[in-house]
């Protein structure tokens, strides 16, 4: 009885391995080969990227077409992709050695993961966007707010997000920029959603890497009993 209990734990277990593993797996292949496009013919995405039609797709990504986001993209996806690998084909193949990489791989993502978070969520809250960066542009898009030193008259060109993407890439004027404060926006929301989204990150890495050794721990009872 007890074993049967164990085996069905080790296949529900695997089931959310391979299943989990294999949507990452999927997902870094689709931004692998966007990331290579992006090194090897920017031009011809760049045609794509205008045929959707879509101001605020053609507005962010036409600003992340170079050699250096290519090969970031390209080398963050293999990263993720080896380390889905492993737990897919440990899962499989009830691999000891895999099983284990893989647990101590996804605690380390934890932890990195909330690292960077809290860095940049803390830059944020103290001093607001401080660029004209993707990510700024993609934030402002989505917060539809801008920064007050980006709202004075004849201090500097509004950057186009502070209008919206009709306005790419430098018809935003003064008097045509949203009235929210994009700092007090981002202190707003991250003091609502901060707090779940440790934990969702938190759960999610827990529970792979608890289905890791849950798989290894049975191999390894199965092979000294």
């Amino acid at each position: 009885m007890s074993n049967k209990g164990t085996s069905k734990t080790s296949k529900v277990a695997a089931w959310i391995l391979w299943i989990v593993n294999f949507i990452v797996m999927v997902t870094c292949i689709l931004i692998m080969t966007l990331g290579l496009w992006i090194i090897s013919s920017p031009g011809s995405l760049s045609t794509v990227i205008d045929f959707t039609g879509n101001a605020t797709i053609k507005a962010l990504l036409q600003d992340m077409l170079s050699l250096q986001v290519g090969i970031a993209v390209t080398a963050v996806a293999i990263f993720v992709f080896c380390i889905s690998f492993m737990g897919f084909y440990g899962a499989i193949t009830k691999s000891p050695f895999l099983l284990f990489m893989y647990s101590a791989l996804v605690l380390l993502l934890l932890l990195l993961e909330c690292a960077l978070l809290y860095y940049f969520s803390s830059n944020l809250v103290e001093k607001g966007l401080q660029d004209d960066g993707l990510w700024t542009h993609a934030m402002r898009l989505a917060f539809k707010c801008c920064e007050h030193n980006a709202t004075i008259p004849d201090v500097k060109k509004p950057p186009w997000s502070c209008c919206g993407p009709e306005t790419y890439p430098d018809n935003c004027t003064a008097t045509m920029i949203v009235k929210k404060d994009c700092q007090s926006s981002i202190v707003s929301w991250l003091e609502r959603y901060q707090l779940p989204i440790y934990t969702s990150l938190a759960l999610i890495h827990v529970i792979l890497s608890s289905c890791s050794i849950v798989r290894r721990s049975c191999h390894a009872s199965r092979s000294y009993s």
